[in-house]
């Protein structure tokens, strides 16, 4: 059986190593540049959601209306709003990649004995998604927040 062989010189293969190091270290930037390049307008999530005061708008307004809401009310029963509020919009900021720093429980820990069903938290998504659009968010953003909060669901729901 004939095997190719290649020959090639030492001035050759070294040429070869260069041209791939500058091919991964391009792929490695194009890479790192996709990870950190703001949404189309140039603006972060948590510039597009309202900064601060838009999200703690927003978180507001949705835990408002599903603590009154007979389908969830019950979930809240007990709880101090404001601190509720406030710990709900710092985690979103922190989610939207803001300056927050949110110092609660993990959502496991802090959901672990509220029996929180399937259908409250889809109350919950709604409710938000409502008060995103009551807002002005546009579709792009409140779609990429709601997919990074959605990882949460496994933590928080907690009864069937």
């Amino acid at each position: 059986m004939n095997r190719l062989q290649l020959s090639w010189s030492p001035e050759r293969t070294q040429h070869l190593k260069w041209a791939l190091i500058g091919i991964t270290l391009s792929w490695t930037l194009a890479a790192l540049m996709a990870c950190t390049t703001p949404p189309a307008g140039g603006h972060s999530l948590y510039q597009q959601l309202g900064g601060q005061s838009g999200i703690e708008l927003v978180v507001g307004r949705t835990l408002d209306r599903v603590a009154s809401d007979p389908r969830s009310k019950r979930s809240f029963q007990g709880v101090k709003m404001p601190y509720l509020k406030k710990s709900v919009a710092a985690y979103v900021c922190k989610v939207a990649n803001g300056p927050c720093e949110y110092e609660g429980e993990t959502m496991a820990n802090s959901h672990a004995k509220s029996a929180i069903t399937s259908s409250e938290f889809d109350l919950m998504v709604t409710v938000l998604r409502e008060e995103l659009d009551r807002a002005g968010a546009s579709e792009a953003a409140k779609n990429e927040l709601l997919r990074r909060l959605a990882p949460t669901r496994r933590d928080i729901v907690t009864a069937h």
